[in-house]
């Protein structure tokens, strides 16, 4: 009888440990697998927090006269106004009128700049003014030395006898995507 017992409370004690223990057992090695990945990402974001941190103190360091260099020469988008605008005050200095400024949409870019990884997008520019060929070399010469990025990419003229010439350029412009 004393073995029939022990062998009952081990059989119900087997049973027990199948039917409620096991079950239970398999959830906790989960959570502990999960608590392990928990504190993965919490040392990762935590790396990350001192990294944003050391980034800002070092971005705060920079005067902002640069900062605003920074986004002259690559803006955060493309601002046709502000751009028309610059233009417009560069040729004033020589005594240019803009007779047209288009931005001309590059929608249609090739397929290769559409799947290519750049972190910029470009859009081209053509404005025509009428002036004299030293104006137009002046103008020109400042339009290379402004802060912005810019690519000079079609000049087309038509001489006058008068000394004033139509001139019509075209140029390829940069922002941040």
């Amino acid at each position: 009888m004393k073995n029939s017992t022990a062998i009952i409370i081990i059989l119900i004690a087997g049973a027990l440990f199948y039917t409620f223990i096991a079950p239970e057992y398999s959830k906790v090695q989960a959570l502990r697998a999960n608590l392990i990945e928990y504190e993965n990402i919490i040392q990762n974001v935590s790396s990350l927090a001192k990294q944003r941190d050391d980034l800002l103190i070092k971005y705060n360091a920079v005067p902002s006269s640069d900062i605003t260099h920074l986004t002259k020469a690559l803006p955060d988008y493309i601002d046709t106004v502000r751009l028309a605008m610059d233009f417009d005050n560069i040729s004033a200095k020589y005594g240019i009128s803009i007779k047209s400024f288009q931005v001309i949409d590059n929608k249609n870019a090739s397929i290769a700049d559409a799947v290519s990884n750049k972190s910029y997008n470009a859009t081209t520019v053509s404005f025509s003014f009428v002036t004299t060929y030293p104006n137009f070399r002046k103008f020109m010469k400042d339009i290379e030395q402004s802060l912005r990025i810019i690519d000079v990419k079609n000049v087309s003229f038509s001489a006058s006898d008068n000394g004033l010439n139509e001139y019509n350029v075209s140029i390829q412009t940069y922002w941040l995507k």
